[in-house]
């Protein structure tokens, strides 16, 4: 019975590491910078969802194994903790806040879908499409930009991918920064 406590405690601790280096990842000044993300509310969400996307899609493929699915299961707990806390601190009220997360709830689920299902395909175009859609919010970007952001996509998939499902368990995960513009 003590051993279901010590590994729930365990794997709360590994979520809050990973959830801690996903705001930290989506908070890298070259999104907003030199990738065009709207540094507001909205442009953080989508750049959380799109991280949080990486995290869960790898520990999906290790769902009946290595507590993946629980994992998965407690960062999505403790973004939505964060989402309604920041919320609140931002002086929506305790009425506004259910339906708002609500609406992120189905916001994110949505985006979780569409890029798990470009992960595999390496398809620039496609994903370059879901990202205006989603990150971008069909706001103009100029192609150039939707294609950078589309590598680092693939990239940081690729990178994620790589990377042990121990260690991921255990809270370590690793981010590759985007490239800044002029900088190959």
């Amino acid at each position: 019975m003590f051993d279901f406590l010590f590994k729930n405690k365990r794997l709360g601790n590994s979520a809050h590491k990973i959830f801690a280096s996903i705001i930290n990842q989506s908070r890298v000044s070259t999104f907003y910078s030199d990738y065009d993300v709207d540094d507001s509310l909205d442009g953080r969400f989508d750049l959380l969802a799109l991280h949080m996307a990486f995290i869960l899609d790898k520990l999906d493929q290790h769902d009946n194994q290595k507590d993946g699915g629980q994992l998965g299961r407690k960062l999505q707990e403790i973004m939505f903790d964060n989402l309604d806390l920041t919320l609140r601190e931002i002086g929506v009220g305790d009425l506004g806040v259910g339906k708002k997360i609500k609406a992120m709830a189905e916001a994110f689920y949505g985006r979780m879908g569409v890029y798990k299902q470009l992960f595999n395909s390496f398809d620039l175009k496609k994903m370059a499409e879901a990202l205006d859609r989603n990150l971008y919010r069909e706001k103009t970007v100029n192609d150039e930009t939707l294609n950078q952001m589309s590598q680092y996509v693939y990239d940081q998939k690729k990178y994620i991918n790589e990377q042990s499902i121990e260690n991921i368990i255990s809270g370590k995960i690793d981010f590759i920064n985007p490239r800044e513009k002029g900088h190959d």
